[in-house]
């Protein structure tokens, strides 16, 4: 694995830019990398600080909160400091995947772009950044990853079905386009792929306004994804939709189901759109059993209030949602 000064150079830059133009702690952190991977290369390029770079950069890191970054860029650094780069792609992959999930975009472009230098035969890499290029809404940028991803995989693997989802989504008709990649991905058996087409679709579905059939597609994700974070993702879409569609009982039921697969995050995020959904129902033991204390680290989408429906989904999507919760449970 060969480590390409330039392409480091580039991160560097890339990230020393975003620190100077975003103000606050993303600002901040964003400078910690920049710092951490001008360390790395002044151990590659024996520069004379590299010792002092390497403590100054362990003195931010350790400055920074507990969790997954601190810990991404201590091994980093490590890494670096050992002359070890046969690791480093791989962490680089998880910190821009972790980067992505926290919407911190642009530095996650520049940390996959250095990742896929590192190894540039990896399909998944490219998979990635062609994602986080859509995102950033580079759209010829996303196809040109896509397509590289696809080749790297043979065209017909796993990553090559993803890839295809990608494209499909930057399609001019991306529905009926995630409609024949969702039906290439059922006939291979490939259950995950399936389910990744089913969300994106039920994403372009309630943007063009079509939420019955959103939350269709939602519901046959949440039954095909493996991974329970993978469903509350899911399900808090589904909560999405029915508080759009003043339905806050039937949102009830989604967040539930949230509440009893997801992850930490997804569970508290669940809580603090319960408590908010009762008050909108006027459900006062719902409103003291989901009260909290704490300050919510995502923000509440409520219903408008005193919402009286002559018909709710509530009962059909509880009887799914159970379903889904008992076809996981077979499967694990």
């Amino acid at each position: 694995m060969h480590l390409s000064l330039p392409a480091l150079q580039a991160a560097v830059g890339a990230l020393q830019q975003i620190s100077e133009v975003t103000p606050g702690e993303r600002g901040k952190r964003a400078a910690v990398v920049a710092l951490v991977l001008r360390t790395v290369e002044g151990v590659a390029a024996c520069q004379d600080n590299a010792e002092f770079l390497s403590r100054r950069a362990l003195g931010e890191i350790e400055q920074l909160e507990k969790g997954q970054e601190r810990s991404i860029l201590r091994r980093v650094l490590l890494l670096a400091s050992a002359g070890e780069t046969s690791g480093l792609g791989d962490l680089l992959g998880d910190y821009a995947a972790a980067l992505e999930e926290a919407r911190r975009l642009p530095e996650a472009d520049a940390v996959v772009t250095l990742a896929r230098d590192l190894d540039p035969t990896r399909a998944d890499m490219a998979l990635r950044a062609g994602r986080i290029a859509r995102l950033l809404g580079d759209r010829e940028r996303a196809l040109e990853l896509y397509g590289t991803a696809r080749a790297l995989d043979s065209g017909d693997g796993a990553m090559a079905r993803l890839a295809a989802i990608g494209e499909a989504v930057v399609a001019n008709r991306p529905e009926r386009a995630l409609s024949l990649v969702l039906r290439l991905a059922i006939v291979a058996d490939d259950v995950e792929a399936a389910a990744v087409a089913l969300e994106e679709r039920g994403r372009v579905r309630r943007a063009g306004g079509n939420r019955t059939g959103a939350a269709r597609d939602f519901a046959f994700a949440a039954a095909r994804f493996a991974d329970a974070v993978d469903r509350a993702r899911v399900a808090h879409l589904l909560a999405d939709l029915f508080v759009a569609s003043d339905d806050p009982e039937a949102a009830r039921e989604a967040l539930l189901f949230a509440l009893e697969v997801g992850d930490r995050s997804q569970k508290d995020h669940a809580r603090a759109r319960l408590h908010t959904v009762s008050r909108d129902l006027g459900d006062q033991i719902g409103m003291r059993r989901w009260r909290s204390f704490q300050r919510p680290t995502l923000v509440s989408l409520s219903s408008r209030p005193n919402v009286t429906l002559s018909k709710s989904a509530a009962p059909a999507v509880a009887r799914w949602l159970k379903r889904v919760e008992a076809l996981a449970g077979g499967l694990s």
